[in-house]
């Protein structure tokens, strides 16, 4: 079996049609006929019907399919990572960050990766996490450390949790919320909140407007930010609230004052990704890391 050969099939399976599939792996429509039904003499199995009316995948030809996406996918990320190391020169770190978790364990991060790997490039870049999402499917970045949210992944995607936080929110100098610990949920009807971007609008698909909703503050103005330190500007200048991580209380600006909801637990997640299978050395190595040090903190 050559995976010349599953190429052909998964592009007669995706089009249904071997003209098409001709097209798109530059060969034949006879060559891509003959190989396929080759294909399925050496399987022992049907994959297509070949009716009047065109061509359909058999039940078997449809499991098939989705069992060679799998391995083909498996199989370009290997070569990508062989031919990486064969050049060996890919060890270089492309890292996409949003949210304050970056400030607090990134550099500690950074550190060890470059203790381990001393002649690799770090690369380090901030955006909002709908781009770096972007940004690492497009490979244009090897691990992206980003909020949760309930962001919702696929199998395409290996996350690893590296924070779990009590949610807390900051307010401005000047408001009479200042200097609060604790504040009920009722005396911040009508504040604007600020939303950091890729939090999705429905509470019903995202835990955190579900959470406020839960708080009763469904109904208050919502403003979309990329960046914590754009809410913490509109903050300062009394435009509204923020939600953040409890862990990032210490690294606000001294005008900025954080209180906590009475009796709430609710937790916001800080996860690094990055792709599978695995197409980036660095991406390994830098997870790695990451890995043996929450392992680490754990037993301490």
């Amino acid at each position: 079996m050559s995976f010349r050969r599953i190429e052909y099939f998964l592009s007669v399976a995706k089009h249904l049609n071997f003209t098409k599939a001709a097209k798109e792996c530059y060969v034949a429509q006879a060559a891509i006929s003959q190989q396929i039904k080759q294909f399925e003499e050496e399987l022992g199995f049907k994959l297509f019907d070949r009716g009047g009316i065109g061509v359909s995948l058999t039940p078997a030809g449809e499991y098939f399919a989705k069992q060679c996406q799998t391995v083909l996918t498996q199989y370009t990320g290997a070569v990508k990572q062989a031919r990486a190391i064969a050049d060996g020169i890919k060890r270089d770190l492309r890292l996409g960050i949003n949210g304050p978790f970056a400030q607090d364990s990134i550099p500690g991060y950074l550190r060890q990766f470059r203790q381990l790997h001393p002649k690799a490039a770090i690369t380090l870049r901030e955006g909002g996490r709908e781009e770096m999402l972007e940004s690492l499917v497009k490979e244009e970045l090897d691990v992206v450390v980003i909020p949760d949210y309930g962001l919702k992944l696929d199998q395409r995607f290996e996350a690893l949790e590296l924070s779990s936080e009590r949610a807390k929110f900051m307010t401005g100098p000047h408001t009479e919320l200042a200097g609060r610990r604790y504040v009920a949920p009722s005396e911040l009807t009508g504040q604007t909140i600020f939303r950091v971007e890729g939090i999705s609008e429905d509470i019903q698909d995202q835990p955190l407007p579900g959470y406020l909703a839960r708080l009763g503050l469904g109904e208050n103005p919502i403003q979309p930010v990329k960046t914590y330190l754009e809410a913490t500007i509109l903050v300062q200048a009394g435009l509204g609230i923020a939600l953040i991580p409890g862990g990032m209380e210490g690294k606000l600006t001294r005008d900025v004052s954080v209180f906590s909801i009475e009796g709430d637990s609710f937790r916001l997640r800080t996860i690094a990704l990055r792709l599978m299978p695995p197409v980036s050395v660095a991406a390994d190595y830098f997870f790695q890391v990451m890995r043996q040090d929450l392992e680490e903190e754990k037993k301490e």
